[in-house]
């Protein structure tokens, strides 16, 4: 599992959902901050294996495996589908998210702007 911040706020994805890791710099990805109401702004790129890819200011991996817990389905509708439930590392609540559908989610906010 890869835990991200974007701006203050918390993110996690699975890691086999990543294809690869890049700076921002010369990438055209979608800011992870655009789902907080955050100034865009990025330092790695998270790529999926279908050339989606999601900004985030930082990442670390977390190699244990932790529960899933389920999220209100009211959340999973608001996240555009994206949100698959929240993971509890270092004592935090992460919010999970699938990467091809956080990056789609990204996008139709700015589309929707």
């Amino acid at each position: 599992m890869l835990l991200c911040h974007a701006g203050p706020h918390r993110l996690a994805f699975h890691a086999h959902e990543v294809a690869s890791i890049s700076t921002a710099v010369g990438q055209a990805a979608a800011s992870a901050r655009r789902a907080f109401q955050v100034p865009d702004g990025a330092t790695r790129v998270l790529v999926s294996a279908t050339g989606g890819a999601v900004g985030v200011d930082t990442l670390e991996i977390e190699a244990e495996p932790h529960p899933l817990l389920p999220a209100p389905p009211v959340a999973v509708v608001a996240s555009g589908g994206s949100l698959q439930g929240f993971v509890l590392v270092q004592g935090k609540l992460w919010p999970l998210v699938g990467l091809v559908d956080f990056e789609r989610f990204l996008r139709g906010l700015v589309e929707a702007t």
